[in-house]
Protein backbone atom coordinates (compact mmCIF):
# COMPACT_ATOMS: atom_id res chain seq x y z
CA UNK A 1 0.00 0.00 0.00
CA UNK A 2 1.46 3.39 -1.02
CA UNK A 3 1.78 5.85 1.68
CA UNK A 4 -0.51 8.06 0.51
CA UNK A 5 -2.71 5.66 0.74
CA UNK A 6 -1.88 4.48 4.28
CA UNK A 7 -2.58 8.24 4.90
CA UNK A 8 -5.73 8.17 4.13
CA UNK A 9 -6.63 5.13 6.29
CA UNK A 10 -5.45 6.80 9.05
CA UNK A 11 -7.82 9.87 8.28
CA UNK A 12 -10.32 7.27 7.66
CA UNK A 13 -10.96 7.90 4.28
CA UNK A 14 -10.70 4.96 3.35
CA UNK A 15 -13.75 3.05 5.46
CA UNK A 16 -16.51 2.14 3.62
CA UNK A 17 -19.42 3.88 5.80
CA UNK A 18 -19.24 7.60 5.72
CA UNK A 19 -16.93 9.75 7.78
CA UNK A 20 -17.93 12.20 9.91
CA UNK A 21 -16.74 16.02 8.97
CA UNK A 22 -13.84 16.81 11.50
CA UNK A 23 -15.65 19.68 13.41
CA UNK A 24 -18.16 17.17 14.28
CA UNK A 25 -16.38 16.29 17.51
CA UNK A 26 -13.40 17.52 19.25
CA UNK A 27 -10.19 16.30 17.60
CA UNK A 28 -8.73 13.61 19.84
CA UNK A 29 -5.59 14.56 22.12
CA UNK A 30 -2.54 12.86 20.11
CA UNK A 31 -0.85 9.12 21.92
CA UNK A 32 2.76 9.35 22.91
CA UNK A 33 2.96 13.15 23.70
CA UNK A 34 5.76 13.12 25.98
CA UNK A 35 7.79 11.24 23.16
CA UNK A 36 7.29 13.87 20.95
CA UNK A 37 8.37 16.80 23.43
CA UNK A 38 11.65 14.39 24.01
CA UNK A 39 12.72 15.71 20.61
CA UNK A 40 11.94 19.48 21.11
CA UNK A 41 8.59 19.62 20.26
CA UNK A 42 5.75 21.11 22.07
CA UNK A 43 1.83 20.54 21.95
CA UNK A 44 -0.14 22.84 21.60
CA UNK A 45 -3.97 22.81 21.02
CA UNK A 46 -6.68 25.15 19.15
CA UNK A 47 -10.13 25.91 18.13
CA UNK A 48 -9.46 22.50 15.68
CA UNK A 49 -7.50 20.11 16.85
CA UNK A 50 -3.71 19.38 17.98
CA UNK A 51 -0.30 20.59 16.94
CA UNK A 52 3.51 20.09 17.34
CA UNK A 53 5.49 23.30 17.36
CA UNK A 54 9.23 24.23 17.99
CA UNK A 55 10.37 27.20 18.20
CA UNK A 56 14.05 28.44 17.71
CA UNK A 57 15.73 31.45 18.69
CA UNK A 58 18.61 32.83 16.59
CA UNK A 59 20.97 36.03 17.87
CA UNK A 60 21.81 38.22 15.07
CA UNK A 61 25.25 37.36 14.95
CA UNK A 62 24.41 33.57 14.23
CA UNK A 63 26.62 32.15 11.19
CA UNK A 64 25.39 30.38 9.01
CA UNK A 65 28.28 29.12 6.10
CA UNK A 66 29.66 32.12 4.88
CA UNK A 67 26.82 34.61 5.96
CA UNK A 68 25.50 35.93 9.40
CA UNK A 69 22.06 36.46 9.63
CA UNK A 70 21.76 40.05 9.93
CA UNK A 71 23.25 40.44 6.95
CA UNK A 72 20.23 40.77 5.88
CA UNK A 73 19.33 44.21 6.68
CA UNK A 74 22.22 45.73 5.28
CA UNK A 75 21.15 43.61 1.94
CA UNK A 76 17.98 45.06 2.95
CA UNK A 77 19.03 48.80 3.32
CA UNK A 78 21.68 48.71 0.91
CA UNK A 79 18.46 47.60 -1.72
CA UNK A 80 16.86 50.95 -0.50
CA UNK A 81 19.35 53.12 -1.54
CA UNK A 82 19.30 51.66 -5.32
CA UNK A 83 17.88 53.57 -7.97
CA UNK A 84 17.08 50.54 -10.20
CA UNK A 85 14.66 48.07 -9.79
CA UNK A 86 14.65 44.38 -9.26
CA UNK A 87 12.30 41.87 -7.80
CA UNK A 88 14.91 41.20 -5.49
CA UNK A 89 14.45 44.31 -4.31
CA UNK A 90 12.33 45.29 -0.88
CA UNK A 91 12.43 47.39 1.98
CA UNK A 92 13.12 46.99 6.13
CA UNK A 93 9.72 47.61 6.38
CA UNK A 94 8.47 44.45 4.24
CA UNK A 95 7.15 41.72 6.39
CA UNK A 96 9.25 38.79 5.08
CA UNK A 97 8.84 35.47 5.87
CA UNK A 98 11.45 32.47 4.99
CA UNK A 99 8.70 29.41 3.92
CA UNK A 100 9.53 26.07 3.53
CA UNK A 101 7.70 22.62 4.12
CA UNK A 102 8.00 18.60 3.85
CA UNK A 103 5.33 16.60 2.33
CA UNK A 104 4.54 12.85 2.00
CA UNK A 105 4.27 13.38 -1.63
CA UNK A 106 4.75 15.44 -4.60
CA UNK A 107 1.39 15.88 -5.68
CA UNK A 108 -2.33 14.18 -5.44
CA UNK A 109 -5.35 14.15 -2.65
CA UNK A 110 -3.44 11.85 -0.35
CA UNK A 111 0.05 14.28 -0.43
CA UNK A 112 -0.12 15.79 2.97
CA UNK A 113 1.93 19.28 4.03
CA UNK A 114 3.06 17.63 7.74
CA UNK A 115 5.84 19.80 8.48
CA UNK A 116 5.55 23.74 8.00
CA UNK A 117 8.93 25.81 8.77
CA UNK A 118 8.76 29.88 8.87
CA UNK A 119 11.53 32.05 10.12
CA UNK A 120 11.41 35.66 10.96
CA UNK A 121 13.18 38.78 11.53
CA UNK A 122 12.15 40.40 15.40
CA UNK A 123 13.31 43.40 16.85
CA UNK A 124 16.41 41.47 18.57
CA UNK A 125 16.81 38.24 17.03
CA UNK A 126 15.35 35.42 14.16
CA UNK A 127 12.73 33.23 15.21
CA UNK A 128 12.12 30.21 13.52
CA UNK A 129 8.40 27.95 14.07
CA UNK A 130 8.40 24.65 12.75
CA UNK A 131 4.66 23.07 12.55
CA UNK A 132 4.30 19.44 12.40
CA UNK A 133 1.17 17.68 11.95
CA UNK A 134 0.56 15.23 14.81
CA UNK A 135 -1.57 12.74 12.05
CA UNK A 136 -3.48 13.89 9.01
CA UNK A 137 -7.45 14.45 11.21
CA UNK A 138 -5.23 17.89 12.99
CA UNK A 139 -4.43 19.17 9.43
CA UNK A 140 -7.26 22.23 9.86
CA UNK A 141 -5.49 22.57 13.21
CA UNK A 142 -2.09 22.09 11.96
CA UNK A 143 -2.32 25.07 8.86
CA UNK A 144 -4.31 27.44 11.20
CA UNK A 145 -1.72 27.17 13.87
CA UNK A 146 0.87 28.49 11.57
CA UNK A 147 -0.58 31.94 11.59
CA UNK A 148 -0.26 32.55 7.88
CA UNK A 149 -3.54 33.69 7.21
CA UNK A 150 -2.70 36.59 9.63
CA UNK A 151 -0.58 38.84 8.06
CA UNK A 152 -1.11 41.58 5.14
CA UNK A 153 0.79 41.53 2.28
CA UNK A 154 3.54 38.67 3.31
CA UNK A 155 6.51 38.38 1.29
CA UNK A 156 7.38 34.77 1.06
CA UNK A 157 11.00 33.23 0.50
CA UNK A 158 11.42 29.58 -0.89
CA UNK A 159 13.30 27.76 -2.89
CA UNK A 160 10.97 26.32 -5.79
CA UNK A 161 7.95 27.20 -3.18
CA UNK A 162 6.06 29.35 -6.11
CA UNK A 163 6.23 25.90 -8.02
CA UNK A 164 5.59 23.42 -5.42
CA UNK A 165 5.18 23.98 -1.91
CA UNK A 166 2.90 27.44 -1.48
CA UNK A 167 0.57 25.71 -4.62
CA UNK A 168 0.36 22.32 -2.20
CA UNK A 169 -0.15 24.51 0.57
CA UNK A 170 -3.30 26.38 -1.36
CA UNK A 171 -4.51 23.18 -2.22
CA UNK A 172 -3.92 21.69 1.35
CA UNK A 173 -6.34 24.77 2.97
CA UNK A 174 -8.62 24.83 -0.02
CA UNK A 175 -9.74 21.38 1.66
CA UNK A 176 -10.60 23.34 4.58
CA UNK A 177 -11.86 26.80 3.07
CA UNK A 178 -15.59 26.59 5.09
CA UNK A 179 -13.87 26.60 8.29
CA UNK A 180 -10.58 28.03 8.21
CA UNK A 181 -9.60 31.90 7.38
CA UNK A 182 -8.87 33.04 3.90
CA UNK A 183 -4.99 32.24 3.13
CA UNK A 184 -3.85 35.73 1.17
CA UNK A 185 -2.23 35.38 -1.49
CA UNK A 186 1.45 37.12 -0.78
CA UNK A 187 3.95 38.05 -2.80
CA UNK A 188 6.74 35.23 -4.04
CA UNK A 189 10.31 35.42 -4.03
CA UNK A 190 11.75 32.06 -5.31
CA UNK A 191 15.60 31.80 -5.16
CA UNK A 192 15.05 29.09 -7.03
CA UNK A 193 14.72 30.95 -9.72
CA UNK A 194 16.82 33.58 -9.16
CA UNK A 195 19.76 30.71 -8.74
CA UNK A 196 19.48 30.21 -12.13
CA UNK A 197 19.23 33.53 -13.65
CA UNK A 198 22.78 33.69 -12.01
CA UNK A 199 24.34 30.63 -12.34
CA UNK A 200 22.97 29.33 -15.31
CA UNK A 201 25.81 27.13 -16.96
CA UNK A 202 27.75 27.86 -14.46
CA UNK A 203 26.88 24.92 -11.81
CA UNK A 204 25.58 21.42 -12.49
CA UNK A 205 22.67 20.91 -10.58
CA UNK A 206 20.99 23.33 -9.04
CA UNK A 207 19.59 21.33 -5.68
CA UNK A 208 20.02 23.72 -2.32
CA UNK A 209 22.27 21.60 -1.04
CA UNK A 210 25.15 21.68 -4.19
CA UNK A 211 24.28 25.58 -3.74
CA UNK A 212 25.20 25.87 -0.08
CA UNK A 213 28.55 23.98 -0.88
CA UNK A 214 29.78 25.90 -3.98
CA UNK A 215 28.52 29.32 -3.17
CA UNK A 216 27.29 29.38 0.50
CA UNK A 217 30.20 28.28 2.58
CA UNK A 218 28.21 25.53 3.65
CA UNK A 219 28.15 21.44 4.03
CA UNK A 220 25.79 19.44 5.73
CA UNK A 221 26.66 17.05 7.93
CA UNK A 222 24.40 13.72 8.85
CA UNK A 223 21.12 14.91 6.93
CA UNK A 224 18.45 12.94 5.88
CA UNK A 225 17.94 12.10 1.96
CA UNK A 226 14.87 13.77 1.02
CA UNK A 227 13.74 10.82 -0.28
CA UNK A 228 13.32 9.32 3.42
CA UNK A 229 11.41 11.80 4.68
CA UNK A 230 7.75 10.78 4.04
CA UNK A 231 8.60 7.39 5.40
CA UNK A 232 10.07 8.95 8.78
CA UNK A 233 6.95 10.93 9.25
CA UNK A 234 4.76 8.23 8.22
CA UNK A 235 6.54 5.74 11.16
CA UNK A 236 6.61 8.35 13.45
CA UNK A 237 2.81 8.43 13.36
CA UNK A 238 2.13 5.04 12.85
CA UNK A 239 4.87 3.76 15.78
CA UNK A 240 4.29 6.44 18.35
CA UNK A 241 7.83 7.21 18.12
CA UNK A 242 8.97 9.96 16.28
CA UNK A 243 13.16 9.92 16.54
CA UNK A 244 13.49 9.85 13.33
CA UNK A 245 11.88 13.35 13.09
CA UNK A 246 14.36 15.26 14.96
CA UNK A 247 16.70 14.58 12.01
CA UNK A 248 13.49 16.03 9.25
CA UNK A 249 13.33 19.39 11.69
CA UNK A 250 17.20 19.64 11.36
CA UNK A 251 16.65 19.65 7.41
CA UNK A 252 14.24 21.48 7.41
CA UNK A 253 15.60 24.09 9.56
CA UNK A 254 19.03 24.10 7.42
CA UNK A 255 16.88 24.56 4.27
CA UNK A 256 15.48 27.98 5.90
CA UNK A 257 18.52 29.41 7.14
CA UNK A 258 20.13 28.66 3.81
CA UNK A 259 17.32 30.93 2.04
CA UNK A 260 18.25 33.80 4.04
CA UNK A 261 22.23 33.02 3.49
CA UNK A 262 21.38 32.75 -0.45
CA UNK A 263 19.16 35.73 -0.22
CA UNK A 264 21.89 38.01 0.87
CA UNK A 265 24.45 36.20 -1.39
CA UNK A 266 22.72 37.09 -4.25
CA UNK A 267 21.48 40.29 -3.55
CA UNK A 268 25.05 41.62 -2.83
CA UNK A 269 26.19 40.05 -6.31
CA UNK A 270 22.89 42.24 -7.72
CA UNK A 271 23.91 45.31 -6.54
CA UNK A 272 28.01 45.52 -5.06
CA UNK A 273 29.92 42.43 -5.35
CA UNK A 274 32.15 42.41 -8.88
CA UNK A 275 34.84 40.37 -7.51
CA UNK A 276 33.62 36.94 -5.96
CA UNK A 277 32.26 35.26 -8.59
CA UNK A 278 33.05 33.74 -12.34
CA UNK A 279 32.60 36.27 -15.94
CA UNK A 280 29.89 33.52 -16.33
CA UNK A 281 27.75 34.67 -13.16
CA UNK A 282 28.09 38.50 -14.40
CA UNK A 283 27.33 37.96 -17.66
CA UNK A 284 24.03 36.02 -15.97
CA UNK A 285 23.48 38.73 -13.80
CA UNK A 286 24.01 41.25 -16.83
CA UNK A 287 20.92 39.34 -19.36
CA UNK A 288 18.81 39.30 -16.33
CA UNK A 289 18.82 43.23 -15.71
CA UNK A 290 18.55 43.25 -19.40
CA UNK A 291 15.49 41.71 -19.66
CA UNK A 292 14.05 43.64 -16.43
CA UNK A 293 15.02 46.70 -18.97
CA UNK A 294 17.36 48.05 -16.70
CA UNK A 295 19.71 48.91 -19.42
CA UNK A 296 22.38 51.13 -17.70
CA UNK A 297 22.86 48.16 -14.58
CA UNK A 298 22.96 45.77 -17.29
CA UNK A 299 25.92 47.47 -19.04
CA UNK A 300 28.00 48.03 -15.87
CA UNK A 301 28.01 44.27 -15.61
CA UNK A 302 28.66 43.25 -18.97
CA UNK A 303 31.37 46.12 -19.21
CA UNK A 304 33.30 45.15 -16.25
CA UNK A 305 33.17 41.21 -18.25
CA UNK A 306 34.66 42.38 -21.15
CA UNK A 307 37.41 43.97 -19.75
CA UNK A 308 38.96 40.47 -20.31
CA UNK A 309 39.62 39.06 -23.41
CA UNK A 310 38.76 35.68 -25.06
CA UNK A 311 35.65 33.40 -25.25
CA UNK A 312 34.52 33.56 -21.54
CA UNK A 313 33.57 37.45 -22.57
CA UNK A 314 32.04 36.20 -25.60
CA UNK A 315 28.81 35.97 -24.57
CA UNK A 316 28.90 39.47 -22.16
CA UNK A 317 30.26 41.50 -25.66
CA UNK A 318 27.22 40.25 -27.80
CA UNK A 319 24.54 40.96 -25.15
CA UNK A 320 26.65 44.60 -24.76
CA UNK A 321 26.73 44.99 -28.74
CA UNK A 322 23.04 44.76 -28.26
CA UNK A 323 22.59 47.39 -26.02
CA UNK A 324 24.75 49.90 -27.66
CA UNK A 325 23.14 49.06 -30.82
CA UNK A 326 20.08 50.11 -29.53
CA UNK A 327 21.68 53.13 -28.07
CA UNK A 328 22.64 54.24 -31.47
CA UNK A 329 26.14 53.63 -30.57
CA UNK A 330 26.75 51.37 -34.21
CA UNK A 331 30.46 51.84 -34.29
CA UNK A 332 31.35 50.10 -31.10
CA UNK A 333 28.20 47.51 -31.81
CA UNK A 334 29.57 46.57 -34.35
CA UNK A 335 33.28 46.20 -32.93
CA UNK A 336 31.52 44.35 -30.27
CA UNK A 337 29.87 42.21 -32.34
CA UNK A 338 33.29 40.69 -34.49
CA UNK A 339 35.17 40.43 -31.09
CA UNK A 340 32.56 38.10 -29.75
CA UNK A 341 30.79 36.15 -32.75
CA UNK A 342 34.56 33.85 -33.40
CA UNK A 343 34.24 32.33 -29.59
CA UNK A 344 30.34 32.25 -29.84
CA UNK A 345 29.15 28.68 -30.95
CA UNK A 346 25.30 27.65 -32.23
CA UNK A 347 22.68 30.02 -33.58
CA UNK A 348 24.29 32.89 -31.45
CA UNK A 349 26.97 32.95 -33.44
CA UNK A 350 25.04 33.28 -36.77
CA UNK A 351 23.08 35.88 -35.10
CA UNK A 352 25.92 38.12 -34.41
CA UNK A 353 26.88 38.18 -37.75
CA UNK A 354 23.90 38.95 -39.07
CA UNK A 355 23.36 42.03 -36.55
CA UNK A 356 27.03 43.40 -37.89
CA UNK A 357 25.96 42.82 -41.41
CA UNK A 358 22.84 44.83 -40.99
CA UNK A 359 24.64 47.77 -39.29
CA UNK A 360 27.18 47.77 -41.76
CA UNK A 361 24.41 48.10 -44.32
CA UNK A 362 21.64 49.91 -43.07
CA UNK A 363 23.48 52.32 -40.41
CA UNK A 364 27.33 52.42 -41.43
CA UNK A 365 26.63 52.46 -45.65
CA UNK A 366 29.52 50.10 -46.18
CA UNK A 367 28.02 47.65 -48.60
CA UNK A 368 32.07 45.73 -49.08
CA UNK A 369 31.90 44.68 -44.94
CA UNK A 370 28.03 43.97 -44.74
CA UNK A 371 28.58 41.74 -48.03
CA UNK A 372 31.65 39.97 -45.57
CA UNK A 373 29.50 39.85 -42.62
CA UNK A 374 27.20 37.79 -44.43
CA UNK A 375 29.11 35.66 -45.69
CA UNK A 376 30.40 34.93 -42.45
CA UNK A 377 26.86 34.34 -41.73
CA UNK A 378 26.21 31.62 -43.95
CA UNK A 379 29.46 29.77 -43.10
CA UNK A 380 28.47 29.80 -39.71
CA UNK A 381 25.00 28.42 -40.31
CA UNK A 382 26.55 25.74 -42.50
CA UNK A 383 28.49 24.35 -39.26
CA UNK A 384 25.20 24.01 -36.47
CA UNK A 385 21.60 23.57 -36.45
CA UNK A 386 19.40 26.42 -37.30
CA UNK A 387 16.12 27.08 -38.16
CA UNK A 388 15.95 27.03 -42.58
CA UNK A 389 14.49 30.52 -42.65
CA UNK A 390 17.19 31.72 -41.15
CA UNK A 391 19.42 30.28 -43.84
CA UNK A 392 16.84 31.51 -46.38
CA UNK A 393 16.84 35.08 -44.86
CA UNK A 394 20.76 35.03 -45.06
CA UNK A 395 20.71 34.08 -48.66
CA UNK A 396 18.84 36.91 -49.42
CA UNK A 397 20.27 39.38 -47.59
CA UNK A 398 23.45 38.57 -49.85
CA UNK A 399 21.49 38.31 -52.98
CA UNK A 400 20.63 41.52 -52.34
CA UNK A 401 23.46 43.13 -51.15
CA UNK A 402 25.18 41.87 -54.15
CA UNK A 403 22.68 43.50 -56.16
CA UNK A 404 23.17 47.05 -54.44
CA UNK A 405 26.41 46.77 -54.77
CA UNK A 406 25.99 46.58 -58.65
CA UNK A 407 23.67 49.27 -58.53
CA UNK A 408 25.84 51.45 -57.07
CA UNK A 409 28.88 50.71 -58.80
CA UNK A 410 27.36 49.76 -62.79
CA UNK A 411 31.00 50.57 -64.25
CA UNK A 412 32.45 47.76 -62.40
CA UNK A 413 29.68 45.38 -64.14
CA UNK A 414 30.66 46.24 -67.27
CA UNK A 415 34.46 45.81 -67.13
Amino acid sequence: MSFENKLLQMKGMLKKKPVKKQTDKAAERPLNEDKWNGIGLELVENKFGFVFRKKIIYPFDTKHGSVILNELELVLKAWENTDFDHPFKLSKQDPLVFFDTETTGLSGTGAYIFLIGLLVKRNDHFEMMQYIMPDPSHEAAFLYETGLWKTDDPIIFSYNGKSFDWPQLTSRWTMHRQILPKLPVPRQIDLFHGTKRIWKNELARMKLSTIEEEKLGFTRQGDVPGYLIPAIYLDAVKSGFPDGLAKVLYHNELDILSLVSLYVVSSNLLMEDLESETSGAYTNIGKWYADLKQFDQSAAYLEHVTAERGASSALARYLLAIQKKRAGQYEEAVQLFKEAAPHLRGSIEVEAWIHTAKLYEHQLRDLEQAIIMAGFAKQASEHTHVRQSLVMDIVKRQSRLEEKKRKKNPKNEED
